[in-house]
């Protein structure tokens, strides 16, 4: 006997990484860490002792703006596809 595909007795469990609350938390930190890394590039760049580090704050960036990115991009999907409470 096969078991149904969508059984009426399991719940979807919802995930508290992906809710949209944790979603904007993540993307305020990361947009937190990427003003950090700009400021780091700037300082980086005004020593010319530093100027060979200055990779670290633009991977830094790089990374931090990936996430953002995606979070955003996560939540604008979410806000757009939301169904109404007519449906």
């Amino acid at each position: 006997m096969k078991w149904p595909k969508n059984p009426s007795f399991r719940k979807d469990v919802a995930s508290w990484h992906d809710s949209d609350g944790f979603c904007l938390f993540i993307s305020f930190l990361s947009a937190l860490v990427f003003y950090f890394s700009i400021e780091g590039i700037g300082v980086a760049l005004e020593d010319d002792s530093y100027t060979r580090h200055a990779w670290m704050p633009i991977l830094l960036m790089f990374l931090s703006g990936m996430v953002l990115v995606t979070n955003l991009f996560r939540i604008l999907r979410r806000i757009v596809h939301r169904p109404s409470e007519n449906e």
